[in-house]
């Protein structure tokens, strides 16, 4: 009997087990779905984060081959533990063993900088609950604490004052005997400076709390060879050093920068043309000069001014360093306040959200002016693609500037550039037919990376109006889908001809969602296949409707004219006391758009 009331038991617990396994898989891959918007943002991320979450279907028992097998995750961790324990190597191959090669599981790191002196305790809570959360994600963080605004006094009194702090963050982030609190340790000392170079001194004192699930807290002592005094870092010197180091040992597949997080009550970089909200997307190898010229101009005070400038830069060398090293433009750089990272919603945390969709809150192509777009406190920031524009201002003179002109000076390779358009449209191009048509009609031509993606703007004629047409915004399908890329080339394109734009798509293009958010309005004939679009300033100004009264057949019909006003300022040649004719602006559109054959077969 007591056999039975013990295989009873089991029978019972081996039942709960697998029922809280199966519900935490459900859970975790509902809120994911729930998080992204996109059925191939939620591929991407279960494709990239999938071996981060050891949930097998059972709890295998003890000595069995899957349990030591080196496919979990937990075992491949363990394994690096007991290597560093006996002395070993801990980054030689892990496949000694086994007949079969398998994939490392590595660490998915988000390093995360925090200027924390005036953040308080509601923030430093939801912060927990965000790194939580992250950690279910299976992102592995690390933090430095920024101590710059200390003084150049007392090394002992500095050194208690951190250790407070630190201490007192470890209270805030959880008790370790509970299971459902956070668990963190303070690292100091893992740095050494020689000759002027920082190295660190032992990675794996790093990596192996990260196996343990425990958040290491970085001490900014580094410990001077030269001197042989302890010393303090700034805490951007040890995070480009910190992320080198990681970098470093990027070939091993033992680890991945994901992410770099800064927390700043300034928030992110601030634009003019946000009105000094942040920029919502910084494509550094495009916009890093531009942005850097634009904090100088005296928008912001020069001391808020600087901080920005330290924190673009600190990126921006982070970035390209981790680029140049790995050859992949993978990590993401986040910049946001102790206010917004305390956000505990999956789609309003710009680092969580980012985590699972690698992308920005909302889109960097949004217009400004558009009341609906909100204003933000986070800036995303990528080491990015370069882009190239090509336009008559800039590149030729006068008639010399020809799509012809751009193919013979090499400066546009045209069998690449076919290539990209037939198979972003997945049609067959009418090669002599296209590119006859759009030579001398050429406006811009926008190329971003190696024909990864590319716009094309002719000027097109209603009579006497020339208007800029959108002929082709092409991405290749290998980079349909990338974050932020589409976003690269569409502001682009409207900062190139802010005035007036138009373009036309297939009213059964699932894209035109995307478009209608761009755009100040849209219009489409019952018998015409096509939906056209509008942007520009004209459009962005007040509409006034004006009544005139009317007889006609001694009865009063009331007819409502829709004007565009020009607010005193001039506008592609309109000046405040004139008219724009909404109406006959629609018409020339429509000639327009309809009157352009298709470019494909």
């Amino acid at each position: 009997m007591s056999k039975i009331r013990t295989l009873n038991r089991q029978f019972i617990s081996n039942l709960e087990t697998h029922k809280a396994v199966t519900d935490a898989k459900r859970n975790l891959i509902l809120s994911i779905l729930k998080s992204t918007t996109t059925k191939r943002e939620a591929k991407n991320y279960l494709t990239k984060y999938q071996n981060q979450f050891d949930l097998p279907d059972e709890t295998p028992k003890a000595g069995t081959i899957y349990e030591q097998s080196l496919s979990r995750r937990d075992n491949q961790r363990e394994l690096f533990i007991k290597r560093f324990l006996n002395a070993q190597n801990p980054f030689i191959s892990i496949y000694d063993d086994e007949e079969t090669k398998l994939q490392k599981i590595p660490l998915r790191l988000a390093i995360f900088k925090i200027k924390f002196p005036t953040i308080s305790l509601r923030q430093w809570k939801g912060i927990a609950e965000t790194f939580k959360r992250l950690m279910t994600l299976g992102i592995s963080p690390i933090i430095l604490l920024d101590y710059d605004h200390l003084s150049h006094g007392s090394f002992k009194k500095n050194e208690l004052y951190m250790i407070n702090q630190a201490n007192k963050m470890l209270s805030i982030l959880g008790k370790p005997e509970e299971q459902e609190d956070l668990k963190a340790t303070i690292l100091r000392n893992s740095f050494s400076v020689a000759d002027g170079q920082i190295t660190i001194d032992s990675l794996e004192l790093i990596l192996i709390p990260l196996y343990q699930g425990i958040i290491p807290i970085i001490q900014p002592i580094v410990f001077n060879a030269d001197t042989t005094m302890q010393e303090f870092l700034k805490c951007n010197t040890l995070l480009n050093s910190l992320c080198t180091a990681l970098v470093d040992r990027r070939t091993t597949d033992l680890l991945s920068i994901e992410k770099i997080v800064m927390i700043d009550p300034l928030g992110g970089i601030p634009s003019i043309e946000r009105k000094q909200t942040s920029h919502v997307f910084i494509n550094l190898s495009q916009e890093y000069s531009d942005i850097m010229s634009e904090l100088f101009i005296g928008h912001i005070s020069p001391k808020i001014r600087d901080l920005h400038v330290e924190n673009l830069n600190s990126m921006n060398e982070i970035l390209t360093s981790i680029f140049e090293k790995s050859g992949n433009d993978e990590t993401t750089g986040i910049i946001t306040t102790p206010e917004v990272m305390s956000i505990h919603n999956d789609q309003l945390n710009p680092i969580i959200y980012n985590v699972l969709t690698d992308r920005s809150i909302i889109s960097s192509s949004l217009p400004s002016t558009n009341k609906r777009t909100p204003q933000l406190s986070t800036t995303i920031v990528k080491k990015g693609v370069d882009v190239q524009i090509f336009d008559q201002e800039n590149n030729f003179s006068g008639s010399d500037f020809t799509m012809d002109n751009l193919i013979a000076s090499k400066k546009v390779d045209k069998k690449k550039l076919t290539e990209l358009l037939e198979d972003s449209f997945g049609k067959k191009l009418i090669v002599d037919e296209y590119y006859e048509r759009i030579n001398n009609r050429l406006a811009t031509f926008i190329l971003v990376g190696d024909y990864d993606g590319a716009a094309i703007i002719t000027w097109e004629y209603s009579g006497d109006k020339k208007v800029a047409y959108l002929d082709k915004f092409a991405i290749a399908k290998r980079n349909q889908g990338l974050p932020g890329l589409a976003d690269i080339i569409f502001k682009i394109i409207l900062q190139s001809h802010p005035v007036e734009l138009i373009w036309r798509s297939r009213k059964n293009n699932p894209v035109n969602k995307w478009y209608f958010e761009r755009c100040c309005g849209c219009m489409s004939a019952p018998e015409s296949q096509w939906k056209i679009f509008y942007t520009g300033d004209i459009f962005d100004k007040r509409i006034d409707r004006m009544k005139d009264k009317k007889k006609q057949n001694n009865k009063k019909k009331k007819t409502a004219t829709m004007m565009m006003m020009n607010n005193s300022q001039k506008v592609a040649g309109v000046n405040a006391d004139t008219h724009v004719d909404i109406l006959k602006n629609l018409e020339q559109y429509s000639d327009i758009c309809e009157g352009i054959v298709p470019s494909f077969a």
